[in-house]
C-alpha cells in the first residue's frame, strides 16, 4: 500500500506545554496532559508516488512555506524509516462548523492524522506493528500537541530530551473519567509559535516549568480518584499560569479578550450557584468549559442564552486509519 487515509481528533490541553527547548524536534521543557474531543477532527490522505515534489493541500488550497516544511519533516522521517524515496501528495481537511477561531487544536489533529496516514501508506505497520508511541513521535515533529492527539482520550506527553524519549502515552480512558466540555470558539490573529517563543522570555518561566511538571502528577491523581472538583481547579490554574507567562514575555502578548473574560465570569457564577463547571484555555481566547455529563445541557443553555456560540464535546478517541 502506498496510500492511506487517517482521521484524528482535536484536543483540549489540560496541563499545557509552553516553550520548546528543541525547535527542530519540538521537544518541550516539561510534560503535558490533554483530552481529545469527539466533535472536531481532521482527515488526511497521504500517497507516495511519481510526483515531482512533495505537495500539501489543506481544505482545497495548496500550501507552501513554513507549513509545508513542517509537514515534510514528518514525511522525511517516514521515508527514512521505510526506505521509500518517492515524493508524496498530502490532502488534509479540517472538519469544523467554525472556520475562524484560535485555540481549537487543529494543528494537533492535523499532525496526528498526517503521521498515522504516512505511517500506514509507507508500510511501517508491517515493519513495526501499530506502534502508537512511534506514531506519536512522528506527529510531534509537526506540532507538539499532535503526539497526544495520536493517543486519544487522556494522554500524557513525556517531554524527554531527544527524539526517542519524547512521546505520548494514555493515562486514562473515557470510561474511567467521563466528562463533557463546551467549547466557546473565539478568533485571534496570533501564532502559537510566537506564544512559545514569548514564554521563554518571561521572568516567571522557570517557575512555570516546575509547577507544570508537578501539576501533571496532581492532575493524574485527580483523574484516578475521580475527583472532578480537583481536576477543574488544576486545569483552571494551569490556564491562568499559561497566559500569565505569555503576557509577561518580551512582547507582552495578550491572547485572551473581553469575550473570554465574559465566559470565565459566567463559569464562576455558575459554580457559585452549585453547578460543577470550570474553564480552560490554550494559547488563544477560545474557552473550554469542563463539566459533568448530567450538567452539560444546563451549562450550555446558560452560555447560549448569553449569546455565545458553543460546541459540545465528550472524551474523544485516538487516531484511526479509515482508508
Amino acid at each position: 500500500m502506498n496510500k492511506a487515509t487517517a482521521k484524528a481528533y482535536t484536543m483540549q490541553a489540560l496541563i499545557k506545554y509552553h516553550g520548546l527547548k528543541d525547535w527542530e524536534l519540538r521537544i518541550p521543557y516539561h510534560d503535558s496532559i490533554s483530552v481529545n474531543t469527539d466533535c472536531l477532527y481532521t482527515v488526511t490522505t497521504v500517497e507516495f508516488g511519481d510526483y515531482e515534489k512533495d505537495r500539501l493541500i489543506i481544505n482545497g488550497e495548496e500550501i507552501g512555506g513554513r507549513a509545508l516544511e513542517r509537514v515534510v519533516s514528518i514525511i522525511n522521517k517516514v521515508r527514512e524509516l521505510s526506505g521509500i524515496t518517492n515524493r508524496c501528495m498530502i490532502k488534509s481537511i479540517n472538519h469544523s462548523p467554525i472556520k475562524e477561531a484560535k485555540g481549537l487544536g487543529f494543528s494537533a489533529a492535523a499532525g496526528a492524522a498526517l503521521a498515522a496516514a504516512a505511517y500506514e501508506a509507507a508500510g511501517l505497520r508491517r515493519k513495526y506493528g501499530w506502534d502508537s508511541r512511534l506514531i506519536s513521535r512522528l506527529a510531534r515533529l509537526l506540532a507538539g500537541s499532535a503526539c497526544r492527539s495520536v493517543i486519544g482520550e487522556y494522554a500524557r506527553w513525556y517531554a524527554g530530551s531527544n527524539d526517542e524519549d519524547s512521546y505520548a502515552v494514555k493515562v486514562a480512558t473515557r470510561k474511567e473519567f467521563d466528562i463533557r466540555f463546551i467549547i466557546v470558539p473565539l478568533p485571534l490573529k496570533a501564532s502559537t509559535e510566537d506564544a512559545h517563543r514569548e514564554a521563554a522570555t518571561s521572568s516567571f518561566f522557570k517557575a512555570r516549568i516546575e509547577s507544570a511538571q508537578k501539576r501533571c502528577e496532581e492532575l493524574i491523581k485527580a483523574i484516578k480518584d475521580n475527583d472532578f472538583k480537583k481536576f477543574g481547579e488544576l486545569v483552571e490554574l494551569d490556564s491562568l499560569e499559561l497566559h500569565a507567562v505569555t503576557m509577561t514575555g518580551s512582547s507582552k502578548l495578550i491572547l485572551i479578550n473581553a469575550e473570554s473574560l465574559r465566559v470565565i465570569e459566567t463559569v464562576k457564577r455558575l459554580r457559585s450557584e452549585g453547578v460543577p463547571a470550570y474553564y480552560s484555555m490554550q494559547t488563544g481566547p477560545t474557552v473550554y468549559v469542563n463539566t459533568l455529563p448530567e450538567w452539560v445541557d444546563e451549562v450550555e443553555k446558560v452560555l447560549r442564552d448569553e449569546g455565545v456560540l458553543t460546541l459540545t464535546s465528550g472524551v474523544g478517541p485516538g487516531v484511526e486509519i479509515i482508508g
